[in-house]
């Protein structure tokens, strides 16, 4: 087989046909991550539009003491609910009596008799009950389902670092392929 070979002065020509023009192939490479971010935005933009909607809260579960039912690192998906309808076994998440900056996720043990309503909790890991019996304003729900894992990274991505991972870096990325379609188009001029 005869392979041309070709000086330095010589022309070469490119067959164009079999080559995709770069819009094509970048829209090749993006076709995944688009369908993974639509995979990953639809299902989360549901979960936060159904939260909203039902009045839930997440609460990131930073201690065992409710493991293995709630492991640490877990997140909480807190409900609202009537007080009256507490009973013993259910899981609530309350105000701390000791420091009102933590919510605290423990199961009532029992219903104390009085007015105001008030619960004694325990972790189901703890071996004694909780010092302190938790009024009714201090309940903010029952912990309606359990995301094992998830709190972590809820934890972590707070503050500072959910804006640089959840604003600037997808405004960077935005921005640099603005900035290389821009480069790579074509000069058009208006002949007359």
């Amino acid at each position: 087989m005869d392979v041309p070979v070709h000086g330095p002065g010589d022309a070469l020509s490119v067959d164009q046909t079999n080559t995709a023009p770069t819009g094509s192939r970048r829209r090749a490479l993006w076709l995944p991550v688009a369908a993974l971010g639509l995979a990953i935005l639809v299902p989360l933009a549901i979960l936060l539009g159904t939260a909203w909607l039902f009045g839930w809260k997440f609460q990131p579960v930073e201690t065992g003491s409710m493991a293995p039912a709630i492991p640490a690192g877990s997140l909480a998906v807190v409900q609202p609910i009537d007080p009256p309808r507490i009973s013993p076994g259910t899981t609530i998440v309350f105000v701390d009596p000791l420091d009102e900056s933590h919510l605290v996720a423990h199961r009532v043990v029992r219903v104390l008799p009085g007015t105001p309503l008030r619960y004694q909790t325990k972790g189901d890991a703890n071996l004694t009950e909780d010092p302190l019996p938790i009024p009714v304003t201090s309940v903010r729900g029952i912990v309606a389902w359990v995301v094992p894992g998830l709190g972590s990274i809820v934890s972590i991505v707070q503050g500072a670092p959910a804006v640089l991972l959840l604003v600037i870096l997808p405004l960077a990325v935005l921005l640099v392929t603005e900035v290389l379609d821009h480069r790579r188009r074509p000069v058009v001029s208006a002949a007359g």
